[in-house]
């Protein structure tokens, strides 16, 4: 999947080479990828992904340092916009899925349909079924993040799912999982749940059935 880890001048290349027809660079949504926490977007991601999403459900500047250093199916990637960061889109391929595991954009930026431009950029590349978890319609802020991507194509799996701890011992966390493929994501759900806990999230799957 070399589209994504392009940087922004390679992108751009490779778009016009592969599309055959010029790009328009202004207000053109870049997926620019970080490989280290040393890139000078990655503080701005961090910095978003702090705001953008509670303790229970990140990862901590280290864990975030590991999942680049060593973990190749891990992609961070910060969007650019007009040379500047508007929001990140973190996910990982896997042989038979990839997995979407956080993207938000600033704040200063929403409502501007970057998240939905985003969306339909990785799934214009991604021939696999994609995958996300989904906060359970609790609020209202769920309950919109979860229209927003059924109008991207995704739809609730009818399995039952919790997201495990990124650290430590807390307790796991009730959620849905969401894919653009019910068919193959209802027929291998097991195969895909064991592939986050053990891939994503590092947990055993024996520590859930213990714990249940």
């Amino acid at each position: 999947m070399n589209f994504f880890g392009c940087n922004l001048l390679r992108f751009k290349r490779l778009y016009s080479a592969i599309f055959k027809f010029p790009i328009k660079e202004e207000n053109m949504l870049n997926f620019y990828r970080i490989n280290s926490v040393s890139d000078p977007f990655f503080l701005n991601l961090y910095n978003l992904y702090t705001l953008a999403f509670p303790p229970r459900e990140r990862r901590t500047w280290a864990g975030l340092e590991y999942e680049l250093s060593y973990e190749k199916r891990f992609c961070a990637h910060a969007l650019i916009q007009n040379d500047k960061f508007v929001g990140f889109f973190n996910f990982w391929t896997f042989d038979r899925f990839y997995y979407i595991e956080h993207i938000a954009v600033i704040p200063a930026m929403r409502g501007q349909q970057i998240g939905t431009e985003a969306m339909e950029i990785f799934k214009s590349q991604t021939k696999l079924p994609i995958v996300m978890e989904a906060e359970m319609p609790n609020d209202p802020t769920s309950i919109r993040r979860i229209e927003f991507y059924e109008k991207q194509g995704f739809s609730v799996l009818s399995h039952k799912y919790a997201q495990p701890p990124y650290e430590g011992d807390e307790f796991l966390i009730p959620m849905q999982l969401m894919s653009n493929d019910l068919h193959f994501s209802n027929t291998h759900f097991d195969l895909i749940k064991e592939t986050l806990y053990e891939k994503v999230y590092h947990y055993e799957v024996e520590k859930e059935k213990e714990e249940v």
